[in-house]
């Protein structure tokens, strides 16, 4: 249900990845073979992505930026760079957006934490803050509610 739901909001079905030491976003196409990557034309810098996800809903791109410290968004064709959360970041490793929900998780091998926000940023509140070391990736399964 939810699977078909996130197609429905996309144009096409295609893979994101952070180029970290390129300091690029990637979109590789799944359905058309033999196509290359694109790097996305993001409208500022960006230094050293690490982790990105990808909100359907409102075709927009987030990633940490492990030397700016900051989380950020932008939709897919690279228009409208925002700043969502700068404050009280160390090193921004993992991300995942809830599309649906409507917030953002993210894990901070620095400040050994899980944080999590509404997407614009605003609402922010520990959600793992004691007995983490270094928290990295983060993964989450909409339909059962849960986060990894």
């Amino acid at each position: 249900m939810l699977t078909e739901s996130f197609h429905k909001s996309g144009s096409d079905k295609f893979l994101l990845f952070a180029g970290s030491y390129s300091g690029k976003i990637y979109k590789i196409p799944l359905e058309v073979p033999g196509r290359p990557c694109n790097a996305l034309e993001i409208e500022s810098n960006i230094i050293y992505p690490i982790a990105i996800d990808y909100d359907p809903a409102e075709s927009k791109v987030y990633w940490t930026d492990g030397r700016l410290k900051a989380i950020f968004r932008a939709f897919l064709n690279g228009s409208s760079v925002e700043v969502i959360i700068q404050q009280n970041v160390q090193i921004p490793d993992g991300l995942a957006i809830d599309w649906i929900g409507r917030n953002m998780y993210w894990s901070d091998a620095g400040t050994r934490r899980i944080d999590v926000s509404r997407l614009d940023g605003s609402s922010r509140r520990g959600l793992i803050t004691t007995n983490i070391e270094k928290p990295r990736s983060i993964a989450l399964d909409i339909e059962e509610r849960y986060i990894f």
